[in-house]
């Protein structure tokens, strides 16, 4: 238990109330109790300052606060990770060789390797200082990960597999694997090679059950400072550049190029083939079958300019309202 002075201090804040105020948990400003903070810097938390049981807030202006204690910041999302990091009580690992897993003789061990039960390492691998690798992972022959990297459970990297330094692999996800690549001729689906690797940058995370396929004749690869959610799925030869958001259940087709800092919502789909511009962003549900240039938003089925999309939706509806009214005149 910290004081709120002592939270204030650790964020750079401007304490507003009784510094000696003891808080003990970091909650929902509607579930919170007393010795708890709550954020608050959201116009739909503002309202619910007066009623909660919270002990104190972090707010972005003192106005918002009426008689309640709290914290002012300038930045409320980098407090918040602060705040976060401050209540953080999950158990940090232990630094050990599990004696249930298999590595190959050729690793050379560090100190400060973490390696779960019925994991196997293959010949060649190359792992850095610091890396945390949980139970039941996989990592094939040939494959580099960086210092200060996590593979967390069932993460299974095939062959030549590359992980740039202080990135996070999440439970169930599989790189590396063959891309949906074949040519039919006379009724016989011929498989196609892919010979080439999957190789991931720094500070990349990647989130639980996403697949990567390999490349065939490219590299797939993924720039630094990426951040995938669950279940997303990179086809063979996709070239992700620096910085992108790419949300839950995004499919992006083979031999697409991604630019630098594009934003990729929930349940979209990328055709192969096709390049989107650096800082586009993708709103849920859009579906790109052509190439996009940068620096604009995106919606729909085929994705379209918003502002287009927006458009098209209003006249369908005006269409949708006269159909109906022709019909009651008719009846």
């Amino acid at each position: 238990m910290i004081t709120l002075k002592e939270v204030a201090d650790k964020i750079d804040g401007k304490l507003i109330g009784d510094k000696s105020i003891p808080i003990s948990s970091v909650d929902d400003i509607v579930l919170a109790s007393k010795e708890s903070i709550s954020f608050a810097f959201l116009p739909k938390y503002k309202k619910a300052i007066a009623e909660s049981k919270a002990s104190a807030f972090i707010v972005t202006s003192e106005v918002d606060l009426g008689n309640k204690a709290g914290i002012v910041v300038d930045n409320p999302y980098l407090s918040m990770i602060k705040v976060l990091d401050i209540f953080d009580q999950r158990p940090v690992p232990s630094y050990e060789v599990s004696e249930n897993s298999i590595v190959h003789d050729s690793l050379n061990k560090k100190e400060s390797l973490h390696l779960g039960p019925f994991s196997v390492i293959g010949e060649n691998v190359k792992i850095g200082n610091n890396v945390f690798i949980g139970s039941g992972v996989k990592i094939g022959a040939g494959s580099v990960i960086g210092d200060n990297s996590i593979l967390y459970d069932n993460v299974i990297l095939y062959d030549n597999i590359t992980i740039g330094a202080n990135s996070i692999i999440h439970s169930g996800t599989v790189i590396g694997s063959d891309g949906f690549g074949y040519h039919t001729n006379d009724n016989c689906h011929h498989k196609i090679p892919h010979i080439k690797n999957v190789i991931i940058g720094e500070n990349v995370e990647i989130g639980a059950s996403c697949t990567i396929d390999r490349g065939s004749v490219q590299d797939t690869s993924i720039g630094n400072y990426c951040k995938l959610d669950n279940q997303v799925h990179l086809a063979h030869n996709v070239k992700m550049g620096e910085g992108c958001l790419v949300a839950g259940g995004v499919f992006i087709g083979g031999s697409a190029t991604i630019e630098d800092y594009v934003t990729i919502a929930g349940k979209s789909d990328v055709g192969p083939h096709v390049t989107i511009g650096s800082k586009a962003v993708l709103a849920a549900r859009s579906c790109v079958l052509k190439s996009l240039p940068g620096s604009a938003i995106y919606a729909g089925n085929p994705a379209r300019p918003i502002k287009e999309k927006q458009k098209r939706d209003a006249l369908f509806t005006r269409f949708e309202i006269l159909e109906r009214k022709l019909k009651n005149s008719v009846i």
